[in-house]
């Protein structure tokens, strides 16, 4: 009996969590100055997108900080975390990272209303939705509300925001700087939630399809995170930094024993604020695929250079002839034509031809399937192309245009979507806005054009349109299987 005690005893403590000690940088340290410390509350007015919420935060401003000057800061999920305040002062000190200011802010919950009454409780809401919204409340809403409250004047340099959060306040940190990138560059993430709870199981995948953004990121997991019913954590932070690496972006990661808890990241929290901010006094630039590793796709189709604005006047609709000069009309215009003549036309429908004009593309606005059908007869419909839906799992999808190779473009609410020849979306290149349209134009039908809004703009490539009905059949090659 003793001998089974015993051996249950050593079974446990094998099985306890390490103990992860913070280092000298997370402990104030003798003759090291002090920022201060402030708390407030804000809420959120009517026609906010979380309005009537109330949460509270803490401001953390350096020792000696200038109020006069924009500066640097840093926003926290959940308050104060990771002993932040602390490893600021120590790492300012040592001038390894900017005199910033540090954000911690709670979520939001709209307040009971009454003892018998629970509040709403917003935390999963904001922090696990994988749309813009959270990242619109930040920096459209509650970062100006401080500046006005406290006289701040954050930098509106993007490589001069960094923002952190852990478990759903992790995957809310990156999502506000993937969505704004103009606005945070340098992100870290403790035990981040990856998984399948408001549709961020997906990221993995859309971070290999989508251009790489010009985002420096650190995660942290251990192999004791969550394995709950929307998914593993340790897994899916794993997926994470491997995308982000397939993807050419600069990401490092801890991975430990530890588990779904603040222990470990609060540990190497001083590590990754280094690593983020590092060369912040010699080159403070962030950069998308700096190193030119990345395997995204696109790059096959499109250079580094990004869209540029044209002068032709605004509409939804685009054109083009055999000479590549593209047209703009407020009215669809009939592109699907064959070389001999015959016109088709489905209705609501957008459509286009295959290279070799066998094949008839067409979709309607809110359906992620494209049908592929036979153009010589109308037979043979399948819906042939699955598009990536939007972050609210929508699609609202636009006009189609074809290269020489086969690949079909796509104007979706996520960018263009681009489809090889077995009808698989391999990458998708993000717009300035929402496209209406898009198709192939300029010097050698060379050109990309898009229909954005009241704007029209146009990038570079390295494929060559095809213009149905003003050109011969061209046979593309077969796809890969």
């Amino acid at each position: 009996m003793k001998a089974a005690l015993f051996s249950l005893i050593v079974v446990a403590a094998l099985a306890a969590e390490p103990e992860f000690p913070l280092t000298a940088d997370s402990k104030p340290q003798p003759g090291v100055a002090k920022g201060t410390m402030s708390k407030g509350s804000y809420t959120a007015r009517e026609g906010s997108v979380f309005p009537g919420t109330l949460r509270e935060y803490q401001l953390y401003l350096p020792a000696g900080f200038d109020k006069t000057r924009p500066t640097p800061f840093m926003v926290f999920q959940d308050g104060v975390i990771y002993q932040a305040p602390v490893v600021f002062d120590n790492l300012i000190a040592r001038k390894v990272i900017p005199p910033l200011v540090g954000v911690f802010i709670k979520p939001g919950a709209l307040p009971a209303v009454n003892d018998n009454a629970l509040p709403r409780f917003n935390r999963s809401y904001e922090y696990d939705s994988v749309t813009d919204t959270y990242s619109r409340f930040l920096i459209d809403e509650f970062l100006p509300a401080l500046e006005a409250e406290h006289g701040l004047r954050f930098s509106t340099d993007p490589n001069h925001a960094a923002i952190a959060g852990n478990s759903s306040g992790g995957i809310c940190a990156f999502m506000a700087a993937w969505h704004r990138p103009d606005r945070f560059r340098r992100v870290f993430t403790g035990v981040g939630t990856y998984v399948g709870i408001r549709g961020a199981d997906r990221l993995p995948v859309l971070v290999r399809k989508i251009e790489p953004k010009p985002l420096r990121v650190f995660l942290q997991s251990g192999t004791g995170d969550n394995n709950l019913y929307c998914g593993d954590w340790w897994m899916a932070n794993q997926m994470m930094e491997r995308s982000l690496a397939w993807a050419g972006y600069e990401v490092n990661h801890a991975w430990g024993e530890g588990g779904h808890n603040q222990k470990h990241a609060s540990q190497v929290f001083p590590e990754a604020m280094q690593w983020l901010w590092r060369d912040w006094q010699t080159d403070i630039e962030v950069k998308a695929n700096p190193r030119g590793e990345s395997k995204w796709k696109g790059y096959e189709v499109v250079g580094s250079g990004g869209w540029q604005r044209t002068e032709l006047a605004g509409g939804r609709f685009l054109a083009v002839d055999a000479e590549g000069r593209v047209t703009v009309s407020a009215k669809a215009n009939d592109r699907t034509v064959n070389q001999g003549g015959t016109r088709y036309e489905r209705e609501g429908a957008h459509t286009t031809l295959s290279p070799d004009q066998s094949l008839l593309v067409w979709s309607t606005s809110e359906n992620r399937f494209l049908h592929s059908q036979s153009a010589a007869d109308g037979q043979h419909d399948q819906a042939f192309h699955l598009l990536e839906a939007d972050y609210e799992d929508r699609l609202k999808a636009g006009g189609l245009c074809v290269d020489t190779n086969g690949w079909l473009y796509v104007a979706t609410s996520l960018g263009i979507q681009v489809c090889d020849q077995a009808g698989r979306v391999n990458f998708i290149i993000p717009t300035p806005q929402s496209p209406h349209d898009v198709c192939f134009g300029g010097k050698d039908l060379s050109e990309l054009f898009i229909a954005c809004g009241d704007t029209i703009y146009k990038r570079p490539t390295k494929a060559r349109g095809v213009v149905s009905g003003q050109q011969a059949p061209i046979k593309p090659p077969p796809p890969k299987l």
